[in-house]
């Protein structure tokens, strides 16, 4: 198992809200046009999981 990284990011209500939201919102094909192969879109996917249970867990649901 690889090493995690620990981040922190100071966000205002709305931004973790947009975030949130858009975490949500995003489809593995938009990733994917963003990305240079399946695999960095697959690890992209399982970050922003990873965000999105974060923002979870301080009470930031999407809508």
């Amino acid at each position: 198992m690889k090493t995690p990284v620990l981040i922190t990011a100071d966000l205002t209500q709305e931004n973790a809200q947009a975030l949130a939201q858009f975490i949500k919102t995003i489809s593995h094909d938009a990733i994917r046009q963003c990305v240079a192969d399946d695999a960095q879109t697959f690890l992209v996917r399982d970050a922003l999981d990873s965000l999105r249970e974060a923002l979870d867990v301080v009470g930031i649901d999407p809508q």
